[in-house]
């Protein structure tokens, strides 16, 4: 299945929410391998959503985890991440790592 984007500018129905504080990253309590435990997704190429839904590659009801960046979004199928868990490559010449 492809990863989907939104044209920019088009508005999302879904709540978001966003960060305010700064976080901080704790080494001690993290838990680090030799090597990666899951093969993270390689993200090549993606589809515009009305495209895979028209196409009915998706359905209206299919779970998402939706990035924004610079009034663009970037959905990712819940269904690979809840088995790959990263995913990673380049959106509009940026490269992105998302993590599930």
């Amino acid at each position: 299945m492809p990863v989907l984007h939104w044209q920019k500018g088009l508005k999302m129905d879904a709540t978001t929410t966003q960060l305010t504080g700064a976080a901080t990253f704790d080494a001690k309590r993290a838990i680090l391998h030799q090597r990666d435990m899951f093969r993270p997704l390689a993200v090549q190429h993606t589809e515009r959503l009305d495209d895979a839904l028209s196409g009915r590659v998706v359905r209206g009801e299919t779970p998402l985890l939706v990035l924004e960046r610079d009034g663009a979004a970037l959905a990712l199928l819940t269904s690979q991440m809840i088995f790959h868990h990263v995913a990673q490559g380049e959106w509009s010449g940026t490269p992105f790592l998302a993590t599930f």
